[in-house]
């Protein structure tokens, strides 16, 4: 398998340098961080979040968790919520279920990107499947997402997490 080509014809279009590594299937970015050798601050994890209006699109590093009650105030919306299986099996049925790419514009998603990621000289996501991840610069990765940069992460003992 690939990386899903609406991902590449995406960075192809947008004249972004990346390198595809393929890897054994994976189902969580701390393995996908394993299978491709690289420690896991340099995975970006991609959460999809029900909002009141549709979805948005939370990135942060493998090793973190999410703080829903910061993503809520963000957002506005203290509803705001993980979306289940189902939801993203028919809203985001072109990627295999859980490799969802960073990139909003795919799905007209705003995305908000973790702070700690933006300092990154390179970083690793999901190009789609479980077999797939695309390497790009943290610099091309700033312009492929143009995330709004945020504190995403939860502090021990805060939060639900996902």
């Amino acid at each position: 398998m690939a990386v899903a080509e609406k991902v590449k014809k995406y960075l192809d279009e947008r004249g972004i340098t990346y390198e595809t590594v393929s890897h054994p299937e994976t189902f969580s970015t701390s393995a996908e961080a394993r299978a491709v050798g690289v420690i896991a601050g340099h995975v970006a994890k991609t959460l999809v979040i029900k909002v009141r209006d549709g979805e948005v699109l939370a990135v942060l590093p493998a090793s973190e968790r999410i703080d829903i009650h910061k993503l809520r105030d963000l957002v506005g919306d203290n509803r705001a919520r993980l979306a289940t299986e189902d939801e993203m099996g028919v809203e985001f049925t072109e990627f295999e279920l859980g490799a969802v790419p960073p990139i909003g514009d795919l799905f007209g998603a705003t995305v908000y990107m973790d702070q700690r990621l933006e300092r990154s000289s390179e970083i690793i996501f999901a190009g789609g499947t479980h077999r797939d991840s695309v390497k790009v610069s943290g610099e091309d990765f700033l312009k492929l997402t143009r995330p709004q940069v945020v504190d995403l992460v939860r502090e021990e003992g805060a939060g639900e997490i996902y």
